[in-house]
C-alpha cells in the first residue's frame, strides 16, 4: 500500500474518493473543473519553474510506503509551493502540504513551511510542520490506510458536497 499527497488530501474531503482513487478508478481525466486547476497551476506562476525545482519524495510509516511529488520546491529557501485553484480554503490543502513537509523531514531535506497559494481569492497561506502537526499527519497516515484497506467503497457525502468533484457522476448516476 502507497499512501501518497493526493490521498491524504482526499481523506479530509470524501473517504469514497479517497477510496476510489487508491482501488485505481479515477475520474480526474473527465473533470473540467480538475482541468482548470491544472492550468490554473500551470500558467499562474511561469516564472515558478525557473526558480524551483520538481522532487519526488518517498519513506516509510509503520510499514506504509509513503510517496509525494512537490511541483515547486525552493531547495535554498527550504519552501514548498503549492497552487490552488479554490476559491475557499479548506483543512484537505493544508493537509496536503503538512505531509509534504513531513516527507523532506523523513528525508532529511531543510523545508521551512510551505505556502499554499490561491490565485482566485489573491490569497496565501503559510503552512509549518511542528510536533503535534507530524502526530496528526501520522494519524491521517494510519486512517487513510484503514479507509483503503476496506472490502467496499464507503458511502457518499450528502450530495450537496459532491456538486464539483470529478467523482459526482460515478456517484450519483442514477440518482434523482
Amino acid at each position: 500500500m502507497n499512501i501518497n499527497a493526493t490521498l491524504i488530501n482526499y481523506l479530509h474531503l470524501c473517504h469514497r474518493k479517497l477510496w476510489l482513487h487508491a482501488h485505481a478508478i479515477r475520474m480526474e481525466h473527465t473533470s473540467d473543473i480538475v482541468a482548470e486547476g491544472k492550468l490554473i497551476g500551470e500558467t499562474t506562476y511561469p516564472q515558478r519553474a525557473d526558480k524551483n525545482q520538481e522532487l519526488e519524495l518517498s519513506a516509510t510509516f509503520e510499514g506504509i510506503e509513503l510517496s509525494a511529488k512537490i511541483d515547486f520546491f525552493d531547495a535554498i529557501k527550504g519552501i514548498v509551493y503549492e497552487t490552488k485553484k479554490s476559491a475557499a480554503k479548506e483543512l484537505a490543502h493544508v493537509a496536503q502540504v503538512q505531509f509534504y513537509l513531513y516527507l523532506l523531514r523523513k528525508n532529511n531535506v531543510t523545508a521551512h513551511y510551505g505556502q499554499i497559494e490561491y490565485p482566485k481569492l489573491r490569497q496565501t497561506e503559510r503552512v509549518e510542520l511542528n510536533e503535534e502537526d507530524e502526530k496528526k499527519i501520522e494519524s491521517s497516515i494510519l486512517k487513510a490506510s484503514k479507509i483503503i484497506a476496506l472490502e467496499s467503497c464507503p458511502p457518499t457525502l450528502p450530495k450537496s458536497k459532491c456538486s464539483k468533484c470529478s467523482y459526482f457522476d460515478f456517484c450519483w448516476s442514477g440518482e434523482e
